[in-house]
C-alpha cells in the first residue's frame, strides 16, 4: 500500500488510469471464462450425444409418411426409430458403434404381405413344385424325378394350373395310378381349391362315389367313378392322407418359411387362417426369440380355436385378432361363386362353401368378441354375400376394418358398398397377372369389373395388398410390378392389362407397407419410417420408385431389418 502522503500526491487522472486497468482485467477474465465455457460445451457435446443402437446414413429413404417424404438417415434404439433426417442432423445428435453407410442405396419400410400362408410356404419348400408346368405329362416327369431320388412313402406337390395346358381341361388320374399304384399322391392346384389324387389316396381317405359326406359338385366323376379331381372342402380332406408334421418338423417348417420371407424383404405378414397346433408352435418360437417376423395370425374358426381365443391377443410380434372365413372357391377351377353362369360353362355358377346361417353365426361371434372378419370372396355372388352379411353388423363410418379377401369380381352396383360400410378390399395383384390370360373365357363381359384395384382403392382411399403365397411367389417386388404395370414377368400384355385399374408407384408401395399395416390396426406402430415406429425396413439394389419398367422384376434385396436387427444380408450369403 502506498504511504498516505504519496497517495495525496497522485492526480485524479492517475486514479482514472488505475480504475481502467482494473476494469480491463475483469473484462479479460470474463472473456476467458466465457471462452472456456464454450470450449467445455463443445467438447462435452461430443460425449453428450444420445446413444443409438443403429444409425443408417447416406441412404435414399422413402418414409411413406403423410407427405411421402425422403431423408437420408435414421437413428434406432431398442428396436424403435428415434429420428429421421439428413446425415449431419442425425450424426450431430446421435452416436453409435453401429453405423451403416448405404452409399446411396434405396431404403423402404419393411414389406408387409397382407394375405399369405406362412406355414403353407414352409410346407411347399419340401414338396414337388408344379408351377409353370405346361402339360400334365410335365407334372408326371417332375413327380417321377422326385420319386426316383428319395423313394418316398407318399408324394405331395403344389402349383399345377390346367389353364396353362393346351387342352385347359382337368385330367383324370389314370396315369398317376399307372406310375404310383402303391403310395398316395396328392397334388394341389395353384389356388389350393382343387386337388388331383391317385386311387391310393382316395382309398386312404375312405370315400366312394355317392358318399353323402361329399357336397354336390366337389367330386368329378367319369362313368360313375372318381376322376381323381376334388374341389373345395373335399379337396381339403385329402390333407389327412399326408403325414402330419410333428412339433420338431413344424418348427423347422416355420423357420425356413421365415428366412424365405426375410430374403424378399418381408418383415410383417397376415397369416390367413391357421390351426391351434401351428399357432402354439409359433408362440413357442416367439418366446425363444427364434421367430422374429411380425405376424397377424387369422384363426381358422373351428371349435378348438374359438374356445381357446375368446378375446384378441396382441403383442409386438404376434397378433391374433381375426377369423378367416370362405364363401366360395377359385376362378380357375370354376369354384368361384357367380351371379350368372360361367361364360365357358353355362351349367356352372361355382360353389358356395358356407351356408348363410353359418356365415352369420361366425360374423356374430367375431362382432361380440372384438375380432375382425376376413372372408375369401372371388366371384361376384360371393362378394355380394359378404357385403350383405357384413352390412348387418357394420354401420357407415365404422372402424372395425372387416375385410373381403381377394375382392376379385365385383358386380357394378356393389362397388359402393365397400365405401358405405368401410369394408376393406384386400387384393393380390399377381393373381391378376396370373389369371388375365384366361379370365375372359370364364367371365366374358364381367371381366371389366374384375381385378379392379383402382376402383376399389377409391372406395375407402386405401387398399392393402399381398401375394397369397405359396399360391403366388413370395417376392413382393412382383406384387409392386403387377399393381403398377399390370403385366406378368414376361412383360405381357404390351401396354398392360386393363390399365384403368393400375395403381401408381406411390399407391402400390403404400399398399404393401402402411396400408397393409392399417388393415391389421398396426399403422400406428409400423408401415412407415417415422419416429416411434418399429425399425423394420428393407434395402434394395435399385430404386423401384424410379427404375425403368423392365428393371423392376430383377430387383434384389440387399438387407432386411426387423426391430433394428439385420436379419438378412445379401452380401454375407455363402
Amino acid at each position: 500500500m502506498l504511504p498516505e502522503e504519496q497517495l495525496r500526491n497522485i492526480g485524479s487522472s492517475s486514479i482514472s488510469q488505475l480504475q481502467g486497468l482494473e476494469r480491463s482485467f475483469k473484462l479479460n477474465n470474463m472473456k476467458r471464462l466465457i471462452q472456456g465455457m464454450i470450449l467445455f460445451a463443445l467438447l462435452n457435446g461430443c460425449t453428450m450425444k444420445e446413444q443409438a443402437d443403429l444409425i443408417i446414413i447416406n441412404a435414399l429413404v422413402y418414409t411413406v409418411d403423410s407427405t411421402f417424404s425422403n431423408c437420408s438417415a435414421i437413428a434406432v434404439r431398442n428396436g424403435v426409430i428415434l429420428a429421421t433426417g439428413e446425415d449431419d442432423q442425425i450424426l450431430n445428435r446421435y452416436r453409435s458403434t453401429n453405423i451403416k453407410d448405404l452409399k446411396g442405396a434405396p431404403l423402404y419400410p419393411g414389406f408387409n404381405d397382407a394375405h399369405c400362408h406362412l406355414f403353407g410356404l414352409g410346407l411347399s419348400l419340401n414338396r414337388v413344385d408344379l408351377r409353370g408346368a405346361d402339360s400334365f405329362d410335365e407334372i408326371l416327369l417332375r413327380l417321377k424325378k422326385r420319386y426316383d431320388s428319395i423313394q418316398p412313402k407318399y408324394l405331395a406337390g403344389d402349383g399345377w394350373d390346367q389353364n396353362l395346358w393346351e387342352s385347359k381341361e382337368f385330367p383324370d388320374n389314370s396315369k398317376l395310378n399307372e406310375l404310383f399304384p402303391q403310395i398316395p399322391v396328392v397334388l394341389s392346384r395353384i389356388d389350393f381349391h382343387a386337388v388331383i389324387v391317385n386311387d391310393a389316396a382316395i382309398k386312404a381317405l375312405g370315400i366312394t362315389p355317392g358318399d353323402s359326406s361329399i357336397p354336390p359338385g366337389e367330386a368329378l366323376l367319369i362313368g360313375g367313378k372318381f376322376k381323381g379331381i376334388f374341389l373345395e372342402n373335399t379337396a381339403d380332406r385329402f390333407k389327412s392322407v399326408l403325414p402330419e408334421p410333428d412339433i420338431k418338423e413344424s418348427r423347422g417348417i416355420l423357420l425356413a418359411a421365415q428366412q424365405e420371407c426375410f430374403r424378399y424383404g418381408l418383415t410383417s405378414l397376415s397369416h390367413a387362417g391357421e390351426s391351434l397346433g401351428v399357432i402354439n408352435t409359433m408362440e413357442s418360437l416367439y418366446k425363444e426369440q427364434l421367430l422374429k417376423i411380425r405376424t397377424d395370425i387369422w384363426l381358422t374358426p373351428n371349435n378348438e380355436n374359438l374356445e381357446r381365443f375368446t378375446k384378441p391377443y396382441r403383442d409386438e410380434r404376434m397378433r391374433i385378432s381375426t377369423i378367416k372365413l370362405y364363401v366360395d372357391g377359385a376362378l380357375g377351377s370354376r369354384g368361384a361363386l357367380m351371379i350368372e353362369p360361367y361364360s365357358d360353362s353355362p351349367s356352372q355358377k361355382g360353389i358356395k362353401v358356407i351356408t348363410r346361417e353359418e356365415f352369420e353365426r361366425l360374423c356374430r361371434w367375431a362382432y361380440e368378441h372384438g375380432f375382425q372378419v376376413a372372408t375369401h370372396c372371388i366371384g361376384d355372388a360371393a362378394n355380394r354375400e359378404a357385403l350383405t352379411v357384413y352390412s348387418k353388423y357394420l354401420t357407415p363410418g365404422n372402424n372395425l376394418r372387416w375385410r373381403v379377401e381377394h375382392s376379385q369380381v365385383i358386380a357394378e352396383e356393389d362397388f359402393a358398398l365397400f365405401g358405405k360400410y368401410s369394408i376393406v378390399p384386400s387384393v393380390q395383384p399377381t393373381h391378376c397377372t396370373s389369371d388375365m390370360l384366361w379370365a375372359d373365357e370364364r367371365l366374358g363381359t364381367r371381366l371389366v369389373n374384375a381385378y379392379a384395384y383402382k376402383r376399389l382403392l377409391d372406395q375407402l382411399g386405401w387398399i392393402p395388398s399381398g401375394t397369397d403365397f405359396p399360391i403366388e411367389q413370395v417376392n413382393p417386388i412382383y406384387t409392386f410390378f403387377a399393381a403398377v404395370f399390370r403385366k406378368n414377368l414376361e412383360f405381357v400384355p404390351e401396354g398392360g392389362f386393363q390399365m384403368e385399374n393400375a395403381l401408381s408407384r406411390e399407391e402400390a408401395l403404400t399398399s404393401m407397407t402402411l396400408w397393409a399395416a392399417k388393415a391389421s390396426f398396426e399403422d400406428g406402430v409400423k408401415g412407415s419410417i417415422e419416429p416411434g415406429k418399429y425399425a423394420d425396413f428393407v434395402v434394395l439394389d435399385r430404386d423401384i420408385m424410379t427404375a425403368q419398367e423392365k428393371m423392376i422384376p430383377g430387383t434384389k434385396v440387399l438387407m432386411t431389418f426387423v426391430a433394428g436387427e439385420l436379419v438378412y444380408n445379401y452380401n454375407l450369403l455363402p
